[in-house]
């Protein structure tokens, strides 16, 4: 059986405590159990450019770097350390109809863009054509409250890491420099050998078609050198690979050599056998870029676990894509003790409900022992209960605790939510 007591305000005390805890996750791990992902934004129209982005998640490209703007930079579009603020003031007039408003409406430097110190802020923000910026976005059920400061880390590859510097700022570890070529788009095609006809000509069954614009580049054997039947004449050899530069070309129904480098020879090659056609379109750009050791290459919002690479010497394009990647930080999480003060008076509490001190008699008498001046219950579990009276959170003691009919005695409990 149960005896109740009412809490008072002054017997709980709610404590807020900050507990944090690190995190390092490969690019193979972000899935939907982590929830890091990717964005690429680029500058333009949306009416012309509907690029989607992202892994977890499809966003426009257009519609991530205007967001970006406006939430981070719009401050920052033409200065560094932020636009002058545009003031405006009334002068009152006889009547509202004659007040006059003067100076600029303009909203230009009155945004809240989350500045991240109470240091002057600094934020780049890239406004050209072309302009992209890469954002890598760390779901909240990870960070908490917020990222710690100091705890950011982008592992993007042995030579370029991105730090966070406690003020929101990202900065490059090490000198870091690379060159990337774009424009070249490719396609394969798995073709069927089904006879070598002669030393220069491979059929194929059934026939193949070739892809429109693309020029083809090279043929693999499916299964290797080991029966592969491209020859190389000068050594003699059997290799796995043959390219257009050694005179091999293919159409619809064969693939043929002008028998200047590689001939076709019986090397117990299975029939049919698969080869793969390898073809290019388009043509090579190539871009580069160098960021120094130090130097500022973004910015982080720590409670929206956002981070954002607005240097455009960075591949952005490939800190979206590319999969050898690391992302490593420190979550910041408030967790609330609700302490309860059970405070038994020692006038309270001071006999027993238990039904096995009744005697067996049909009047309820209970033993003689119990009577005592020397008798004292003993508490064991302490029941936290709502205005109905539903039970909500039990309290066991490690041992029996007594209680006295000469001082106070008092319980705590204390519970995290």
């Amino acid at each position: 059986m149960n005896a109740y007591k009412q809490f008072l305000t002054s017997d709980l005390i709610v404590s807020p405590f900050g507990v944090n805890k690190g995190f390092s996750f490969k690019q193979s791990e972000w899935g939907n159990n982590v929830q890091i992902d990717r964005f690429l934004g680029t500058s333009g129209s949306f009416l012309t450019n509907q690029t989607t982005t992202g892994t977890l998640s499809t966003e426009y490209q257009v519609l991530v770097y205007n967001s970006v703007k406006e939430l981070y930079y719009s401050n920052f579009l033409t200065q560094s350390y932020g636009d002058s603020p545009q003031v405006g003031y009334i002068i009152p007039g006889a009547n509202p109809e004659g007040d006059v408003l003067v100076g600029s409406t303009d909203s230009t430097g009155r945004y809240f863009n989350y500045l991240q110190s109470t240091l002057t802020a600094s934020r780049h923000f890239p406004t050209g054509s072309g302009a992209e910026v890469a954002a890598v976005s760390v779901s909240s059920k990870l960070f908490g409250n917020y990222i710690q400061p100091y705890s950011f880390i982008f592992d993007y590859s042995s030579s370029f890491k991105a730090y966070d510097d406690g003020e929101g700022n990202l900065y490059s570890s090490a000198s870091f420099a690379w060159t990337q070529s774009i424009g070249i788009f490719n396609q394969t095609i798995t073709a069927s050998a089904n006879s070598i006809v002669n030393s220069g000509e491979i059929d194929f069954v059934p026939l193949i078609t070739l892809p429109s614009g693309y020029t083809f580049v090279s043929a693999s054997w499916a299964s290797g050198s080991a029966n592969s039947p491209f020859n190389e004449i000068s050594i003699p050899t059997f290799v796995s690979v043959i390219s257009a530069s050694q005179g091999i070309s293919v159409s619809s129904n064969k693939l043929s050599s002008n028998l200047s480098i590689i001939d076709f020879q019986n090397n117990s090659t299975p029939s049919p056998s698969d080869i793969y056609l390898y073809f290019e379109s388009g043509s090579a750009v190539i871009t580069s870029g160098s960021v120094s050791a130090n130097q500022n290459v973004g910015n982080i919002i720590y409670p929206h676990g956002m981070a954002i690479f607005t240097n455009q010497n960075l591949p952005l394009n490939n800190i979206t894509t590319l999969a050898n990647t690391t992302c490593s930080f420190s979550s910041s999480l408030t967790i609330y003790e609700t302490q309860y003060k059970c405070t038994i008076r020692e006038n309270e509490f001071n006999f027993s409900l238990n039904p096995s001190l009744i005697s067996g008699s049909t009047d309820g008498t209970v033993y003689g022992y119990v009577t005592s001046s020397y008798f004292s219950p003993f508490v064991t579990t302490v029941g936290l209960y709502d205005e109905a009276q539903n039970l909500l959170a039990v309290g066991k003691l490690a041992q029996p605790l007594p209680t006295t009919a000469t001082t106070d005695t008092t319980i705590l409990i204390n519970i995290d939510r």
